[in-house]
């Protein structure tokens, strides 16, 4: 820089200058200490033309200090640029407020520059303001290495927004989607994410859903409140309705203002299916599909107030379950009861929670319902019965009903005198019901045996010729003219192509076969009506001698 002296200055008739060189000394002090300084500095008058410059500013422009004293920008930069550095020294010496940190770029000699600049008001010593002081730091290095990891970081979220399965968007503060990610266009069912710029979601989404996700998105634009990971179901117009995991925040600008908000929404559809599921079973029989015991203890519980009185409690116990299960094996035991719970499920109401009580047995909490009216769905129960029998599986249910009228009396007492009526009917019941099953039983094995009804009195004339030659009782006779019908009995739980196989039998197939005074025997016991015959039907294959099997 150039030693200024008092009287030399090439800006001599300015006061402004004759000030700042007013003292040699300390000016050279000054112009030392700036010159050794890497930013670049400087001073110019209220006409904005400079008065002095650093060593860093004059090589920055490629001149030599003197070559830029009591010039204006204007003499180096275009004309838009110069107006733009003006207009900010002439708001500085205005309002004497300094202008800190504005970053910018410099086109300077063909080549671009990133520059920090800060300016400030330049007063005399009466405080009046005698132009501008200014610094700049090139900051092109810093901004190169900030824009290639932008780059960097720009690509980054590209490969994320194209490869994420979750659906990504930015939304404005209208709601209206600035940008979305392939996962969501794909969602939308559109071409490309571009194609969703513009629309909301009264666009893709059912009104009721889109309507609720708008009132969720103004909230979080004006009190700035993010929503975390919220469960909902998206509905659709003409598309099958998907749960998801929503989460959502306000989008800010560089300054901290709210612009929109960013959404990332996740399908956890088969997640929530599973936990349906995982809900269902815990509460539900896995056979009939009603409701299991610890539903109906919990429901019990919940529904024993006064407001729900009158509350009845029907009882049912299934007729003929065991011997459907010894005669023709579990497979059809489990038909029988599905058979069963279907009439319940058609006989009760919506508001009825039916529950299986137990292997066999069945119950129902009826709030708000009469004895009267429990009475009708009863009646519904055993006419569907009757309606959807067949002669091999006659359907029956003992049911007993229990009516809670006033709060003081014990919910246990309506469980206990419900279920007592429901066995004294048992008793009445189930033995019509196994004397069915019984004749389904003799018609079936007949059948299966091709026995005629010649041969069915021929085996019962002989039995009677032989147990009144042995002065067998009325009873014992009835017992064994019994016997001849359904001594091979057994033989019902047995396959078909074993009963009827034409050739010899397998040693597996003979294995099964000798079961059959077992398997009869345990259906006999089955029943009331068979059973003072059980322990013949046993033996009755046995050597006379008590040898065994043949």
């Amino acid at each position: 820089m150039v030693e200024k002296k008092p009287g030399k200055a090439s800006l001599s008739e300015n006061k402004n200058e004759n000030i700042l060189y007013n003292d040699s000394a300390q000016f050279n002090l000054f112009q030392k200490l700036i010159d050794n300084m890497p930013d670049h500095i400087y001073i110019k008058d209220t006409n904005s033309r400079f008065l002095v410059v650093n060593k860093a500013k004059s090589n920055f422009m490629d001149k030599e200090p003197q070559d830029l004293i009591g010039k204006t920008d204007l003499d180096f930069f275009p004309q838009q640029r110069s107006d733009e550095y003006l207009k900010d020294e002439k708001h500085v010496m205005k309002t004497g407020k300094p202008i800190i940190d504005k970053v910018e770029i410099v086109l300077y000699k063909g080549k671009e520059f990133w520059m920090s600049s800060s300016k400030i008001p330049w007063y005399d010593k009466n405080g009046n303001i005698m132009g501008t002081m200014g610094i700049s730091r090139d900051i092109t290095k810093r901004k190169q290495m900030e824009n290639g990891f932008l780059r960097r970081e720009k690509n980054f979220f590209n490969a994320l927004m194209d490869n994420i399965t979750e659906s990504i968007y930015f939304k404005d503060v209208k709601s209206r989607f600035v940008r979305i990610n392939k996962a969501c266009a794909e969602k939308f069912g559109l071409d490309g994410p571009e194609d969703a710029e513009g629309k909301t979601d009264f666009d893709f989404f059912s009104k009721e859903h889109a309507k609720q996700a708008f009132e969720d998105e103004q909230f979080i634009i004006k009190t700035g409140n993010a929503i975390i990971d919220f469960e909902e179901k998206e509905t659709f117009e003409n598309k099958i309705d998907r749960w998801v995991s929503t989460s959502k925040i306000p989008w800010y600008d560089k300054d901290g203002n709210i612009i929109g908000l960013f959404g990332i929404t996740k399908d956890i559809t088969n997640k929530k299916n599973a936990e349906e599921k995982i809900k269902y079973l815990s509460f539900h029989d896995s056979l009939t599909e009603l409701y299991n015991r610890a539903y109906f203890e919990e429901e019990i519980n919940r529904l024993d107030t006064p407001r729900q009185l009158p509350l009845t409690i029907v009882m049912g116990d299934v007729n003929g379950l065991k011997i459907i299960n010894d005669a023709y094996g579990h497979v059809q035991g489990d038909i029988f009861l599905k058979k069963i719970s279907d009439i319940l499920k058609d006989s009760f109401r919506e508001e009825d929670i039916v529950s299986r009580w137990g292997g066999d047995e069945f119950i129902a909490i009826l709030p708000k319902t009469t004895a009267k009216d429990a009475a009708s769905i009863v009646k519904r129960i055993k006419r569907l019965c009757r309606e959807r029998s067949t002669p091999e599986m006659p359907l029956s249910i003992s049911i007993g009903v229990s009516t809670k009228r006033n709060p003081p009396r014990n919910i246990d007492d309506i469980l206990k005198e419900a279920e007592d009526k429901m066995y004294r009917n048992k008793i009445a019941e189930s033995k019509s019901t196994n004397e069915i099953i019984i004749s389904s039983l003799k018609e079936n094995l007949k059948k299966g045996e091709h026995i005629s009804e010649e041969r069915s009195t021929k085996l019962r004339k002989y039995a009677l010729y032989i147990g009144r030659k042995l002065n067998l009782s009325e009873v014992k006779l009835n017992e064994l003219k019994l016997l001849m019908d359904v001594y091979n009995i057994g033989k019902i739980a047995l396959a078909d192509e074993i009963v009827a196989k034409p050739g010899r039998l397998t040693k597996e197939e003979w294995k099964l076969v000798k079961k059959l005074p077992e398997l009869g025997y345990r259906i006999a016991e089955s029943s009331n009506f068979l059973k003072p015959i059980s322990e013949a039907i046993l033996s009755h294959y046995e050597w006379y001698n008590g040898g065994g099997y043949p």
